[in-house]
């Protein structure tokens, strides 16, 4: 007796439909009307949902295939499927550039709007305009989400801006329904990474009068009208010996962890194809990768060789971290490591396994953007975008907009 797909219990279809992937969520709701119906329950609870193998969007030039991107779509690459999806941005004349991603949503700024973006349901929502300091303009340089807004409950979003003319780096956060951003003072004038944990926001912070790293903690649920930082555990830097440091923060379900890449450089001299003079060549290359877990109650680190079931997701804009116990495609005790350090000219993807302590190239779509030299003459030089993490979320938005 043959049984039709439509009569499959609801309570064992909401099990099976929990376990895939957003991509396919979507296909089996075209199914048939009953299994539409319990996406759609799933989609209402999102602690059901597996984790999402994170997805990769440019951060600023939306390209797809090296081809410039005039339709107003957002172009994702799926890490787990090797393909691009292109999904429309809702409401909205330009895309912006992406400075965040947390909970499935990205944040975005241009010029001095600033919206959350949940590209998948799109859903947005709107914040205040960016702040100023002493009149001056400025720069986004990356934001976070304490919690997911699909809830409609409260939600904080934290942001690092950059000021060039003070060449110092200032904390801002709006919490949900705010009309306008809050300062969070401290002792520092550039931050590597912020992420919440708890409950609370945590930041590497680096202070230029007592040359010091510092993971610091803000307490953004009771702070008054002038919020301070509270310092959580000093960092022992090498700056003295490597170019490069860099710091990620990124949260488990138990811990608040902290990775530190070193990135040394390389210099050596070799003859032009011309043969008519020496050049220097320099080149940079990762020398020292430490994963600490941070102990925020009696203030110390603690070096980590195993990341458990656990897999990290790392970049200048965002740092996530995924259980992989129910993502056979993804690999645990992995860090992906979108390099982009373009002031120094160096730039590099790569796949880090934690138990041979080995690197990888990770092999990213033939992403271009073209960049038009000084010289009429010469061809367009030919740059790859950067590119941000993206956790994707299927949430129905409790009260949408």
């Amino acid at each position: 007796m043959s049984t039709s797909w439509s009569e499959i219990p609801t309570d064992l279809l909401y099990s099976i439909l929990s376990k895939l992937s957003i991509p396919d969520l979507f296909r089996s709701a075209a199914v048939c009307s009953h299994w539409s119906a319990v996406v759609d329950k799933l989609r209402r609870s999102p602690d059901d949902q597996r984790p999402q193998i994170p997805w990769l969007v440019p951060k600023g030039q939306f390209l797809i295939d090296g081809d410039c991107n005039y339709q107003n779509d957002y172009n994702f690459f799926s890490l787990s499927e090797g393909r691009v999806y292109d999904i429309p941005s809702p409401a909205t004349r330009f895309l912006k550039t992406v400075v965040g991603s947390s909970h499935g949503w990205l944040i975005t700024v241009r010029k001095v709007s600033v919206q959350l973006l949940n590209p998948i349901t799109q859903v947005h929502i709107n914040l205040p305009s960016t702040p100023t300091v002493g009149g001056r303009n400025l720069v986004a340089i990356k934001a976070v989400l304490s919690s997911d807004p699909s809830g409609g409950g409260d939600y904080s979003v934290v942001f690092v801006f950059y000021s060039r003319s003070m060449r110092k780096e200032f904390l801002f956060f709006v919490n949900a329904g705010d009309e306008k951003w809050k300062m969070i003072t401290g002792d520092g004038y550039h931050y590597d990474d912020i992420a919440f944990d708890k409950g609370k926001l945590y930041a590497v912070t680096r202070s230029k009068e007592h040359a010091e790293v510092m993971v610091a903690a803000y307490d953004l649920i009771t702070l008054n009208s002038n919020p301070t930082w509270t310092p959580v555990v000093a960092l022992s830097d090498f700056i003295w010996a490597f170019d490069v440091v860099s710091y990620f923060l990124c949260t488990s379900s138990d811990d608040l962890l902290l990775t530190r890449i070193m990135t040394k450089k390389s210099e050596h001299l070799y003859i032009n194809k011309w043969e008519v003079c020496k050049v220097k060549k320099v080149e940079y290359y990762i020398n020292i990768l430490d994963v600490l877990k941070v102990d925020t109650e009696e203030g110390v680190t603690i070096k980590m060789n195993n990341l458990g079931k656990y897999t990290l997701f790392l970049s200048a804009t965002s740092s996530l971290c995924i259980d992989t116990c129910s993502l056979p495609d993804l690999r645990s005790n992995y860090i992906y490591i979108l390099n982009d350090l373009c002031e120094i000219g160096y730039r590099d993807n790569l796949v880090y396994n934690m138990e041979d302590e080995s690197f990888t190239s990770l092999s990213l779509p033939p992403l271009s953007s073209p960049r038009r030299r000084r010289s009429l003459l010469s061809p367009p030089k030919l740059q790859r975008p950067v590119v941000v993490w993206f956790a994707p979320s299927i949430a129905l938005h409790a009260d949408p907009m």
